[in-house]
């Protein structure tokens, strides 16, 4: 869960997307040995309060170390909230947002101390009572893993970073779809289908149409492409961000009818081949919800799985 104060140029559809890379990147080894060192479980005496979503925005600005105006854009995604009091900015906050699945995200969490596991396990039980189901990230700096495995949430997909020279697969485009830079393709309807493709997929989030107009948060859409079939509905898109000699991709999407295709990997190639005849050399492509296939697809491509940081879900 990271957003940045200064969205770089290659800052993906939704700044919350980057504020989630950040958080995951302040566990690290130390994070890792505090955990690891942690006291027993504590009797939950813990105390709740209820919070109005607008007013969690302060609370989950100051856990999150950025401003409430970087998450204010999310405000009519929000449907409830918790906080539990402390010192210097509370103990934890949690937040639950819509997606476009039946789970609702969990964003915050507890800060990292004696009291992170008991306030954790507090907040989310507090945001289970309904029974919807509910995702979050498993992050020593909020949400660790253990306190996930303990209310019997499951691992169910993982956020993963990939980075290493620009690749060059050997992917054939599909008979009967054709790739075309973003850029020629300006229609709204045609974007939404193309980025409706990432929809049921664990750890994406609702997008609206100031994300999909041409070079949305800084894309290039010169870069970037779209597969369409043959009626002209977007089938599959691949959103880029080109900074020196550095591509940044989100994982290509495609249809869940296509997904056994080579499409995926035509479409990195078709944006890599873009961006390389104008000086790009390494790739960044950050993964959400990708299968285990497409995974493993991906660890053929010569890169490095830098950041890997599991999605669990609730039990149903």
């Amino acid at each position: 869960m990271k957003i940045s104060l200064v969205a770089p140029p290659h800052a993906p559809l939704n700044p919350v997307l980057n504020m989630k890379k950040t958080l995951r990147s302040r566990g690290g080894a130390a994070g890792q040995a505090r955990w690891a060192a942690r006291p027993p479980y504590p009797a939950l005496v813990t105390r709740l309060y209820p919070v109005r979503p607008e007013d969690a925005l302060a609370l989950l600005a100051d856990l999150l170390s950025c401003a409430p105006d970087d998450l204010r854009p999310l405000l009519a995604q929000l449907l409830a909230a918790w906080s539990c009091p402390g010192a210097a900015g509370g103990a934890g906050v949690i937040a639950l947002r819509r997606t476009p699945r039946a789970d609702l995200e969990v964003l915050g969490g507890a800060r990292p101390g004696p009291r992170q596991a008991e306030v954790a396990l507090a907040l989310l039980r507090a945001a289970s009572v309904a029974g919807t189901p509910l995702s979050a990230y498993a992050d020593d700096a909020l949400l660790p893993k253990d306190v996930l495995c303990t209310l019997g949430w499951r691992r169910a997909g993982q956020y993963t970073e990939w980075r290493g020279a620009l690749p060059t697969p050997d992917a054939p485009v599909p008979a009967g779809l054709r790739l075309l830079p973003l850029a020629d393709v300006p229609d709204l309807s045609v974007r939404r289908h193309a980025q409706a493709t990432y929809a049921d997929q664990l750890g994406h989030t609702l997008v609206g149409d100031t994300d999909l107009i041409p070079g949305a948060h800084g894309s290039d859409d010169a870069v970037g492409h779209v597969a369409l079939n043959a009626s002209g509905q977007g089938v599959g898109v691949c959103r880029a961000w080109l900074a020196g000699d550095t591509l940044t991709v989100g994982s290509p999407s495609v249809h869940p009818a296509l997904r056994h295709t080579p499409l995926r990997h035509a479409l990195l190639r078709a944006t890599g081949d873009a961006a390389r005849a104008r000086g790009a050399r390494r790739l960044v492509m950050q993964a959400w919800g990708d299968t285990p296939a497409e995974t493993q697809a991906d660890a053929g491509l010569g890169l490095d799985a830098v950041t890997v940081t599991p999605i669990y879900l609730s039990r149903s």
